[in-house]
């Protein structure tokens, strides 16, 4: 009977190494598959963060087209605003009371003037753009010459040309 105990016990080393190996497989393959696994979760969670990227882009381009309009907006509300500014000096400088030594019309026209060095061409279409077309250049002149004379303006002559230059008061 010995023998036949050898025998069963060698068949149920056999029969364990069959299983070890089996297993040391199953381990693997539960492996393959953990991998696999976790490269699918990985592969899922890269598509939708790829995703959610693509949406924060668009988001972020819409965004930047509305701030592009907005700035538009903005600049043009400044341009309003600045030319409001000029009315309203415009406005402050034909309604102000007249100089003691000068007509309504003279020291509106004073009033008026650009601060700057201008020729009298220069200094006759800032009058005419604010609003005073019926001015003729004879009379508008003719003007220039009595500021200067009553010590508002001063003139030189630059080139052949009558250079005036406002002296505020």
């Amino acid at each position: 009977m010995p023998i036949l105990k050898d025998k069963e016990t060698e068949q149920l080393r056999q029969l364990v190494k069959a299983c070890l190996l089996e297993i040391s497989k199953l381990k693997i393959d539960l492996k393959k598959c953990q991998n696999e696994s976790k490269s699918k979760v990985d592969s899922e969670l890269m598509k939708e963060k790829d995703k959610r990227i693509l949406e924060l882009e668009k988001s972020l381009k819409e965004n930047e087209g509305e701030l592009l309009n907005f700035t538009r907006l903005l600049n043009e509300k400044d341009a309003e605003m600045e030319d409001l500014k000029k009315i309203k000096l415009h406005f402050d400088a034909i309604t102000a009371r007249p100089k003691k030594d000068l007509t309504s019309f003279q020291s509106q026209v004073y009033q008026l003037l650009k601060g700057d060095k201008g020729t009298t061409e220069d200094h006759y279409n800032h009058i005419l753009n604010i609003g005073f077309k019926e001015l003729s250049f004879d009379n508008f002149n003719s003007i220039l010459r009595n500021l200067e004379r009553k010590n508002y303006v001063k003139s030189f002559k630059e080139d052949d040309k009558s250079i005036w230059e406002k002296i505020e008061k």
